[in-house]
């Protein structure tokens, strides 16, 4: 009796002494598709018309191909530029993303100069945290 009640203790303890994560995060199939957006600094009066009347923001899609434990939160890593550092922050900050999947969003009236604008985005879920390198590319015009 002795020699049972010390392996069902063993193998309690065991059990409970077990340290894993919660959920999970995929991330290598993750992508925008499109994954490029021309951004007309001076909108088209004919192709941006709706955009122009109702100062609509440049928005992406949805990410794809990613999996994971619900909820996954989406932020802003990081944003490289042709036009340099200052202008990669300014347009970082401009920039906003949107938690269920992802949508990014320039605003209509934004401020960067015109350049290439690339950014990685961080995908969050219950103990998971993964970066998507060079997820997006804004080219501003």
């Amino acid at each position: 009796m002795k020699r049972i009640l010390f392996i069902l203790s063993v193998i309690y303890c065991g059990l409970v002494s077990c340290d894993e994560k919660e959920g999970y995060l995929i991330t290598e199939n993750a992508v925008y598709d499109p994954d490029t957006m021309i951004v007309r600094l001076t909108p088209d009066p004919e192709l941006d018309a709706v955009r122009i009347e109702y100062e609509s923001p440049w928005q992406s899609l949805k990410m794809q191909g990613y999996e994971g434990t619900e909820r996954i939160d989406f932020s802003v890593e990081s944003v490289s530029s042709t036009v340099g550092e200052e202008a990669a922050a300014t347009f970082m900050q401009e920039l906003t993303i949107l938690a269920g999947g992802g949508v990014m969003r320039y605003p209509y009236k934004g401020k960067s100069p015109a350049g290439r604008y690339t950014v990685s985005v961080r995908l969050t879920g219950p103990g998971y945290s993964q970066v998507v390198k060079n997820a997006f590319t804004f080219i501003l015009k």
